[in-house]
């Protein structure tokens, strides 16, 4: 906000005297005198105006001044820069860069003139100052996004979507050829090395650099026959599998004489798992998707579809299958994902569609996603693979129309990116590298060759 300087020789913006000058107008910024401040407000564009005396601007000033000069109770090394409306409380800047960018924000003294300011008997504005009466608003802390408290909210492409105003690029900096007819599951190990899988069979460990001659990525390791219906690696790059041939839990790693071993976990569900997934800030906790023996997309009275955790030796942690309501969250989990206590998990409703659940760390549905606006996607929405940018801006590969779609981390569509332009074909498949590259992996289009493609693909903007 502005600030009166004393060295100004200041005059009443209404009838420009300069004697007698007590008041000032929050909005328009310019000085009364005791017999024109109530006439200021007399005209209809200046009714909501707030006018204060010099003297509910000290406190109004310092109001702020102390208000700007608190440590966020999120980030302790930051101090409060403004308020976020939809969400009530104050924040700073790295609150708004991680949740409240598409948020309705405003500036530390539009929230006091919102909060602060009150009427006296004779319907004078005055400024109040702080008391502990005010730690509801004031001292609010910003909530454990994990709470649940919040109520989910279900989003689509035609319902409430905020579109990026920033400028972001897309990028295919390399396409490379692989042995394999479908590039299902990717997953990275470091830098220059990947593990790519096909649902028949082979789980390859490959160098992300190619052959001079052929432009096709080297296969350092394969382990085959497996049948794997989804991977995941860990920190140190053991590989966990889905095994279809006996709906287990597998696990390859190399023993201490650098050879490959396969072990199952102990089993602790008789249920048919159907993803896999390691956080990544906790690589000890791994996430299955699973349904019942022979499930499809039919969900009856009998049907179970769960999210569980659980730890590397396979002990049990978690369950999430149904909302507060008692509904089911799921009808058939196909891939899973985390970032920073969030689960996102894709859910399909069909071999054709599906949809996007985001989960607190405690199995509370914060939103679910579908995209059902015709005018920007052609096809059903099919959502194949999801992945979470050191933004924490979420984005989903939607195969059947070949595009992306870009969250926000409260589920709103800020993007819709086509990959046409990019001759990006079959995409069903990627993951972020150490250096933020996305690499994605394309399927099959009928042809039974095994050219299937891995694109290096850069964003920047989001």
């Amino acid at each position: 906000m502005q600030r009166l300087d004393s060295q100004v020789s200041l005059s009443c913006a209404e009838c420009y005297t300069r004697k007698n000058l007590k008041y000032r107008c929050m909005e328009c910024k310019v000085t009364l005198c005791e017999k024109c401040k109530d006439i200021h407000s007399i005209f209809p564009s200046n009714s909501s105006h707030t006018v204060l005396s010099f003297d509910d601007i000290t406190s109004f000033n310092c109001t702020e001044y102390e208000i700007k000069k608190m440590p966020c109770k999120k980030h302790v090394t930051k101090k409060y820069s403004s308020f976020c409306q939809t969400c009530k409380f104050l924040i700073c800047d790295d609150c708004f860069a991680e949740g409240h960018s598409y948020h309705r924000i405003i500036e530390i003294d539009q929230f006091l003139q919102e909060n602060f300011t009150t009427e006296d008997k004779r319907g004078k504005p005055t400024f109040r100052r702080m008391s502990s009466n005010d730690s509801d608003i004031l001292l609010k802390e910003c909530p454990d996004d994990d709470d649940g408290s919040l109520s989910p909210v279900w989003h689509s492409a035609s319902a409430g979507s905020v579109f990026m105003r920033r400028t972001v690029e897309f990028k295919v900096i390399k396409t490379f050829k692989t042995q394999l007819p479908a590039i299902n599951c990717l997953e990275m190990v470091n830098k220059d090395e990947a593990f790519i899988c096909h649902y028949e069979g082979d789980i390859c460990k490959i160098k992300l650099t190619p052959t001079l001659i052929t432009n096709r990525l080297r296969h350092i390791e394969q382990v085959r026959g497996l049948t794997p219906a989804d991977i995941a690696v860990n920190l140190v790059g053991d590989i966990y599998f889905i095994c279809k041939i006996d709906n287990c839990i597998k696990l390859v790693k190399k023993n201490k004489h650098n050879k490959i071993q396969v072990s199952s976990l102990p089993k602790h569900f008789t249920m048919e798992p159907l993803c896999i997934h390691c956080e990544k800030d906790n690589d000890s906790i791994i996430w299955i998707g699973l349904a019942e023996s022979g499930a499809n997309f039919d969900l009856s009275y009998h049907s179970s579809r769960q999210v569980v955790s659980i730890l590397s030796n396979g002990n049990l942690c978690n369950i999430f299958e149904y909302t507060e309501k008692n509904q089911p969250l799921f009808t058939f989990p196909w891939r899973i994902t985390s970032n920073l206590g969030r689960i996102y998990v894709i859910d399909r409703s069909s071999e054709s569609t599906g949809t996007v659940v985001a989960l607190n760390k405690y199995g509370n549905m914060k939103w679910r996603y579908s995209d059902l606006h015709p005018s920007l996607s052609q096809k059903l929405f099919l959502p194949s693979d999801v992945v979470v940018t050191k933004s924490t801006n979420i984005i989903v590969l939607d195969s059947a129309n070949n595009v992306f779609h870009i969250l926000n981390i409260d589920g709103n569509l800020i993007l819709q990116q086509s990959l046409e332009g990019f001759e990006i074909e079959y995409p069903i498949s990627m993951k972020f590298d150490e250096s933020s590259n996305l690499w994605i992996g394309s399927g099959s289009n009928g042809a039974a060759d095994n050219n299937a493609k891995l694109y290096k693909f850069q964003i920047t903007g989001i």
